[in-house]
This record gives C-alpha cells, sequence and structure tokens, in this order.
C-alpha cells in the first residue's frame, strides 16, 4: 500500500478566514494567521519514543510545550498525544519527513490536525486581561506559565491556548475547529479593541 502524505503542497492551501473587516494589529496586540502552516498530531503510547528517535526533545507531562531548536514546537496534549507546529513556517520538509517516518510505527497513529485546526499567533503585554474577557480560565502571568498549555473554552469556541517564549519574545498561539476560525477571530479582535 502507498503512504498518501496529507501534508503536501504548503502551497495550496488557503486560509478561509475573512480579515476585511478585522484589525490584525493593534498598538498592544497583534494577531497571525497562522493556519496554514505546517503540523501534524501523533497519538499512541508509542509516539513519545518515536519523536525522540526523531531527534526531538519532548515534553515530559501533559499540557506542556516544548520548542525545539529546529524552530519545531511539541505540544503534548494528553500522556499519548502531541503535535508537531511548525512556528516560523519554515520547516515543512522536516514535518513531512517525520510524517511518512510514522507509517507502519507500532503504537503511533497520525491526526491530521493541519486540516482540522486554525491556527492564530498573538503577541502583546495586554494579552492576559484580554484573555480574561473571553476566557473562564486564568491565563494571568502567575497562573499561565511559558511552556503551558489550556485547552478550554475562548469566546464559547473549544480552544488550545499555548504560551511560548519564541526567541525572546512571549508568544500565544491559538488552536480551535476550523469551523470556528471566523467566530474565534471576529471575537479576539473585538475584545482587542479595548487594548488599542
Amino acid at each position: 500500500m502507498n503512504v498518501y502524505d496529507l501534508s503536501s503542497a504548503p502551497e495550496l492551501r488557503q486560509s478561509k478566514l475573512n480579515l476585511g473587516e478585522s484589525p490584525v494589529a493593534n498598538a498592544a496586540i497583534k494577531m497571525l494567521d497562522a493556519t496554514t502552516f505546517s503540523r501534524v498530531g501523533f497519538r499512541g503510547k508509542g509516539v513519545s519514543a518515536f519523536l525522540i528517535e526523531q531527534g526531538f526533545v519532548v515534553p515530559s507531562s501533559p499540557n506542556q510545550s516544548v520548542l525545539n531548536d529546529s524552530g519545531i514546537l511539541i505540544l503534548r496534549l494528553s500522556q499519548t498525544e502531541f503535535w508537531l507546529v511548525d512556528i516560523e513556517n519554515s520547516q515543512h520538509g522536516l514535518i513531512q519527513g517525520v510524517e511518512l517516518a510514522s507509517n507502519k510505527v507500532s503504537d503511533v497513529y497520525r491526526l491530521y490536525c493541519q486540516h482540522s485546526h486554525s491556527c492564530f499567533v498573538l503577541v502583546g503585554d495586554d494579552i492576559p486581561n484580554m484573555f480574561a474577557k473571553v476566557c473562564g480560565v486564568d491565563l494571568s502571568d502567575q497562573s499561565f506559565a511559558v511552556s503551558n498549555i489550556a485547552q478550554t473554552s475562548v469566546a464559547r469556541i473549544n480552544s488550545i491556548v499555548v504560551r511560548q517564549d519564541i526567541k525572546g519574545v512571549d508568544t500565544y498561539l491559538m488552536f480551535s475547529d476550523l469551523a470556528s476560525a471566523q467566530s474565534l477571530w471576529d471575537a479576539i479582535a473585538d475584545a482587542c479593541e479595548e487594548f488599542n
């Protein structure tokens, strides 16, 4: 059986967001739609060992993230579920290689989070205050440290929020179901208005 690589052709990916009426930046918070950036997920008892064999550093516990030297951010969403995210949109070949290497590896099953989830990147000092308006979970500096992951509801939309230091910049990534991407983007953009 031939292997079909669902992460291929990144140049053909398109975001479904209509950004015409929503601000993408203001004085305090900047937002980027990174939905087309390469990523892949894996689930299974063998994933941690598989990723280590591939040369990655993986988080030791669930709801943690690790930024590897390659620029690949690894999210550990549960004991056996991991996502690899190309946060600089420059490592498609590496993501594709790991995806293909997983074929027929025992207890490693691919998850196509590239095709199911949107991805937004947020930067700015007022992000914890903005989240306080749209999220019931405390994402303040005191409660939500760098490398933490919150699987929560943002603006009534199931979301994964990741806080990570990227090249010395405190950065938040948000993932949600693609069908809710426009609603979530608009809600975040509206919540950011207060911090102009």
